[in-house]
């Protein structure tokens, strides 16, 4: 539950900006199975209370911001807090307008229940585990007439929580920090599009958090219309490729992924995966044919994206949505 009370930017002439306050509670019920064998459950009762606050100014065309914050005043919510904002500056160069925006986040949490305690036949741990802290700062270069979008950013994360070669939660002692860049860049000429994303990232413990150093998302595609401009047709491809990592495995038994066994490193990645497409929009309809992994077969089998569990094959998928209103 959640109650509070806003103050809508603009609703008095010294009204700059917006403000709202509040309180939330809220109760969570768990029962596991025994660990003794017992045939009465384990029941766990968690109570947290927080409060906070948000400050905003969205009107304007220079100046924008957003700042949102909550910190805990009982039961498991007692030294939880998490506060986050952004802030963009809005100006006019060369005919376009250019925008700048940075980004911040600092947070204290306790890991999720099922991290802490969960009992199964398979799987059974009881954990006290030290609250996750992180902060994150980003900035932001956005260039609408170029399509142009560059973001870099770093984040610290200490007592890092995680699924270990076990499957097991642990907490890593210290810190570790990820470094990140990505690069978004659309072109067109005509009815010619093409789409690119370019991600980079690093993580400081690449045992603890495995990442792949580049990531890539293209899509080029024709964008026109027919039968007197009533008929929108897109024909195009796209295609991700990742480098190569080990990647986390999965564990069905607990839904989740973990680190690989040390015994059993697989490398995944450095596989690009291709998709054709064609999306029409008529009206009230659209309808789109694509043909998923259309390059299966053209290289080495290697398309994994969690070690030992490959993607579909070359797979044919169409859909129509036709929407019936006066």
């Amino acid at each position: 539950n959640t109650v509070g009370i806003a103050l809508l930017e603009g609703f008095n002439k010294y009204a700059k900006a917006g403000l709202t306050a509040f309180a939330s509670y809220k109760i969570s019920k768990y029962t596991l199975m025994n660990m003794n064998g017992s045939l009465s459950p384990d029941k766990y009762n968690e109570n947290e209370i927080f409060v906070g606050g948000e400050l905003s100014k969205g009107e304007g065309n220079v100046l924008h911001y957003h700042a949102i914050g909550e910190v805990g005043l009982a039961g498991k919510a007692i030294g939880q807090f998490n506060v986050k904002g952004d802030i963009d500056l809005n100006f006019p160069l060369w005919k376009d307008t250019v925008s700048l925006i940075a980004r911040g986040e600092i947070s204290n949490k306790l890991a999720p229940f099922y991290m802490r305690h969960y009992h199964s036949k398979h799987f059974l741990w009881d954990n006290d585990m030290d609250k996750e802290f992180r902060t994150r700062i980003e900035g932001e270069l956005s260039i609408a007439r170029w399509r142009t979008r560059l973001k870099a950013g770093v984040e610290n994360i200490k007592n890092y929580t995680y699924f270990n070669q076990q499957a097991t939660p642990e907490q890593k002692s210290g810190s570790l920090q990820i470094l990140s860049a990505s690069l978004n860049q659309d072109f067109k000429l005509g009815i010619f599009h093409l789409d690119n994303e370019v991600t980079w990232q690093k993580s400081s413990d690449q045992t603890v958090l495995p990442l792949p150093d580049l990531s890539l998302y293209h899509n080029f595609y024709m964008q026109f219309k027919l039968a007197k401009k009533v008929l929108s047709v897109q024909l195009g491809a796209d295609v991700r490729y990742f480098t190569k990592y080990n990647a986390p495995a999965y564990m069905p038994a607990i839904q989740n992924f973990h680190l690989q066994p040390e015994n059993d490193q697989v490398e995944i990645g450095g596989y690009p995966i291709v998709n054709v497409y064609a999306n029409l929009h008529l009206k009230r309809t659209r309808f789109y044919v694509m043909m998923y992994h259309v390059n299966q077969g053209m290289s080495r089998p290697n398309y994994f994206l969690s070690p030992h569990h490959p993607i579909n094959p070359r797979v044919l998928k169409f859909g129509l949505s036709w929407n019936f209103y006066d």
